[in-house]
């Protein structure tokens, strides 16, 4: 998600090539695409395969300043938020799978998880103190990096507080996660061991 949504805010063309992930032969699939981990996302830019978010958002800065915020210390606060959310919130991500299409669906929430939540939500309240909704003026790397746990928070019932919400409603309301959410919607493919129990009622 954070890969293709980075690729529509550079407005670089590019063309998807998608990898049925958990099956026999996946990670072959993608090491045959120049991706050494056998992991997703792999971008291909000239004949040059980079793999990792992370590195893809720096490969694509460095042809797309606009990747990152403009001043250095908005893009060092940025690039450190964002290495939070790219090394970090692991039991927030063991706990709660991406799963665009699911609601109301059951996670353990743990005390690490409840950490993650907290410091996420803390994170997201600081969003809007320009004239901007966003976290650090326009619309960049660091909203993308977090698009996929807003779309957790929604899918898991997670309770945002008043301050954070209209972050994240933002985030669920951007016109790109709301079409890479369709083509979730509209994805056949399922992989049932990522598929947590929905709530009872």
């Amino acid at each position: 998600m954070r890969a293709w949504l980075l690729l529509r805010l550079s407005g670089a063309p590019f063309e998807e090539t998608v990898v049925p992930l958990y099956e026999q032969g996946s990670r072959a699939r993608v090491e045959a695409l120049g991706g050494e981990t056998g992991l997703v996302p792999v971008l291909n830019v000239g004949g040059m395969p980079v793999w990792d978010t992370l590195a893809i958002a720096e490969t694509l800065y460095e042809l797309y300043p606009a990747v990152w915020p403009a001043r250095p210390s908005d893009r060092a606060r940025a690039r450190s938020y964002a290495g939070e959310v790219h090394s970090g919130l692991n039991a927030l991500r063991e706990a709660m799978p991406v799963n665009t299409r699911g609601r109301r669906r059951q996670a353990v929430v743990t005390p690490a998880v409840q950490a993650d939540i907290d410091r996420v939500n803390t994170i997201w309240a600081r969003a809007g103190q320009s004239d901007s909704p966003w976290l650090l003026g326009d619309f960049c790397a660091i909203d993308i990096f977090f698009a996929p746990v807003a779309t957790r928070f929604r899918t898991y019932g997670v309770e945002v507080p008043v301050q954070a919400r209209p972050y994240c409603e933002a985030l669920l309301a951007h016109p790109w996660v709301q079409e890479w959410c369709q083509m979730g919607f509209e994805e056949q493919a399922l992989i049932s061991s990522l598929e947590m129990p929905a709530l009872p009622g």
